[in-house]
């Protein structure tokens, strides 16, 4: 059986390593120690920093994952809140129409009963149904609000997983 001498990457101590061992402790310092082969060239590698890629290709791929979530989530917010207002708007528009055939029927007949005494009655009836005419405007805002307040933790996260998955850069991250 081949043997193999290398040198401690934490102590420096002179270790002899057989051909058949990937993994082991230095005799002296106790370092946890990966022996990696490659091309004919015996190496040793620190156990944490090989454990360190895997942990990191893991976060990458969590992150990954995490982002296809998020942006699902994110685009069901915006689908959802642009639904909300397409619908209000829809039923202010029915709204507006039967309020303005109301106003053209009750000003046609007002004439039609009192003539043109009736203007008083018209603009009383004007004033009287501005009170029943609403702005949708500010359900569209709290709407809009609402969406927003949930965007926004969504995009923080998108952020922190984004930037995790653009600083993995296969085999050479935390080698600075």
């Amino acid at each position: 059986m081949k043997i193999f001498s290398l040198k401690c990457l934490n102590c420096g101590a002179a270790l002899e390593v057989k051909q058949d061992i990937d993994e082991f402790a230095c005799g002296y310092c106790g370092v946890q120690q990966h022996v990696e082969r490659s091309g004919g060239i015996v190496s040793l590698k620190r156990l944490e920093e090989t454990l360190d890629d895997v942990k990191l290709g893991t976060n990458r791929a969590a992150s990954e994952l995490a982002l296809s979530r998020l942006h699902a989530d994110l685009n069901a917010i915006c689908a959802r809140r642009d639904s909300e207002i397409k619908a209000l708007r829809t039923a202010d528009e029915k709204n507006n129409a039967l309020i303005g055939w109301g106003i053209i029927a009750g000003v046609g007949l007002a004439i039609y009963v009192y003539g043109w005494w009736s203007i008083p009655v018209i603009i009383g009836g004007l004033v009287f149904g501005s009170f029943f005419i609403k702005s949708v405007t500010k359900e569209i805002k709290a709407i809009e609000a609402n969406a927003a307040a949930r965007i926004e933790p969504l995009k923080v996260q998108i952020a922190r997983h984004q930037s995790i998955v653009d600083s993995y850069d296969f085999g050479t991250q935390g080698k600075t």
